[in-house]
C-alpha cells in the first residue's frame, strides 16, 4: 500500500467540510502546528479504504463516525470490530442516504451491534465525512465509506494525527450530536439477528420509484432547465446515471 506521510512544521489551516450553524459568531477557522498528516488517493491505488480501517483498527477508547455514505463491508466489518473489543462508537449519518438499500443494511448491522446511530433531520445534506479516534486522530477528505470511493471513484482520504486537531473535530461532532433540533437517533437493527453481511453493491442498481413517478431526464442539462437540479436518491427524475460519483446526488 503506497502512503504519504510527513510531519507539517507550518501552520496547518484546519478545515472542516459542512455547515458551520454549530460554531459561535466569532469563532475563525481553527489552526494547529505540528501536525503529522497521512493520505491516499483512490485512483493512485493507494487504497484509503485501508488506511482509514488502520485507524478504526488502532482506535482504543472511542470512535466518533460522521460520514455521508457507509457501505463498504469491510469497513463496517472494521466499526463493528472496534465496538466488541470495548470501543465507544457513536455514527451520524445522512438521512437520505440511511434509506439506500446497501446503507440501510450496513445500518442494521451495526446497530444490531449496539452502536448508538444519528440522522440529520435538517434540510441540507449531512455531507461530513469524517472519523476521530481517541481524540488524537482525525480523518476527513472526499472519500465516502463505499465500494465505489474505494475502487473507481476519485478521492482522498487524510489522516491527521494532532490532538488539537482531533479536539475541534470532536467539539463539531459532539454538538452534531447534542443537536436534537437538527438531528435524531437511527432505529435500526437485524430483526432475526443473523448479523449477515451487507448486500453487495450495485452500481446500475436504480433506486425504486415513487409510487406515480414519470419524470425521467436524460441529461444534468435537461434537469438543471426543469429547475430540478440536484437531484437526490429517491427523487423523481433521480437516475444513476445521471449520478456520476455513486453518492447519491445527480447533476450537482
Amino acid at each position: 500500500m503506497k502512503r504519504i506521510s510527513f510531519i507539517l512544521t507550518a501552520v496547518l489551516s484546519v478545515f472542516v467540510a459542512g455547515c458551520s450553524i454549530y460554531a459561535s459568531p466569532t469563532a475563525t477557522a481553527p489552526e494547529a502546528e505540528g501536525v503529522k498528516a497521512e493520505w491516499a488517493f483512490t485512483q493512485a491505488g493507494q487504497k484509503p479504504d485501508q488506511l482509514l480501517i488502520g485507524v478504526i483498527d488502532g482506535a482504543v477508547k472511542t470512535l466518533d463516525i460522521a460520514i455521508y455514505s457507509l457501505t463498504q463491508p469491510d469497513i463496517v466489518d472494521a466499526v463493528k470490530r472496534a465496538k466488541k473489543r470495548g470501543v465507544e462508537v457513536r455514527i451520524i449519518t445522512d438521512r437520505i442516504q440511511a434509506e439506500g438499500k446497501s446503507q440501510r443494511e450496513a445500518l442494521k448491522l451495526l446497530g444490531s451491534a449496539g452502536i448508538p446511530m444519528k440522522k440529520n433531520k435538517h434540510s441540507g445534506l449531512m455531507h461530513l465525512k469524517m472519523t476521530i479516534a481517541d481524540g488524537t486522530t482525525a480523518t476527513t477528505g472526499s472519500f465516502n465509506y463505499s465500494k465505489a470511493a474505494s475502487t473507481t471513484n476519485d478521492e482522498v482520504l487524510m489522516v491527521l494525527r494532532n490532538a488539537d486537531v482531533a479536539r475541534s473535530f470532536e467539539q463539531q461532532f459532539q454538538a452534531m450530536w447534542e443537536d436534537t433540533s437538527g438531528f435524531e437517533t437511527i432505529s435500526a437493527t437485524i430483526a432475526d439477528g443473523s448479523g449477515s453481511a451487507v448486500p453487495e453493491e450495485s452500481t446500475n442498481e436504480e433506486p425504486a420509484a415513487p409510487s406515480g413517478q414519470s419524470v425521467v431526464y436524460r441529461s444534468c442539462a435537461e434537469a438543471r432547465a426543469a429547475g430540478a437540479a440536484p437531484l437526490h436518491q429517491g427523487d423523481p427524475g433521480y437516475s444513476s446515471k445521471l449520478d456520476g460519483d455513486g453518492d447519491g446526488i445527480a447533476c450537482e
